[in-house]
């Protein structure tokens, strides 16, 4: 039994489905890292704030320097050292998260997706045609990432 699963899953679609699941759960668990540090350090709702804050920001800057509005950024200028201050505050876990989701990644990469896979190829994509795990990873990773980070987002907004 082991073994028939065991050859199932090195050829394709047993490759497509196992490395589908794997990028879905990595996904996911950048996704929760990325809350819980957000949580940890910053709280979400001042997260958020700080956020908004940042944004509205950019807008105003980037509409002064478009019209050449110079009373507008002498004010924008008085702001910048608090706004230097929210971006290192929003900055730490961002990089935190970074480096923990880049360890658990490059992890599993070079202890299991390239020693087993390699260039082999894993899945069939209409219009590309057969991909190996580089390419087929990073679809998923993409279709996972974007899922997971709207999911984790929506129930925190509720």
């Amino acid at each position: 039994m082991v073994e028939w699963f065991i050859e199932l899953a090195l050829k394709a679609p047993g490759a497509t489905a196992v490395i589908l699941a794997i990028s879905a759960g990595l996904s996911l668990l950048n996704s929760l890292v990325n809350r819980l540090l957000i949580d940890r350090t910053i709280g979400w709702e001042e997260y958020k704030r700080m956020q908004k804050e940042l944004s509205e920001y950019r807008a105003q800057l980037f509409r002064a320097q478009r019209t050449r509005d110079e009373k507008l950024l002498q004010k924008l200028r008085r702001q910048e050292r608090r706004i230097n201050y929210i971006q290192r505050k929003v900055a730490k876990p961002q990089f935190l998260f970074l480096l923990i989701s880049f360890g658990h990644i490059a992890i599993i990469w070079w202890l299991f997706l390239v020693p087993v896979y390699g260039l082999i190829p894993v899945a069939f994509v209409p219009g590309f045609g057969w991909t190996s795990v580089l390419w087929w990873y990073f679809l998923c990773a993409m279709l996972f990432g974007t899922l997971s980070s709207r999911l984790f987002l929506r129930f925190r907004e509720e």
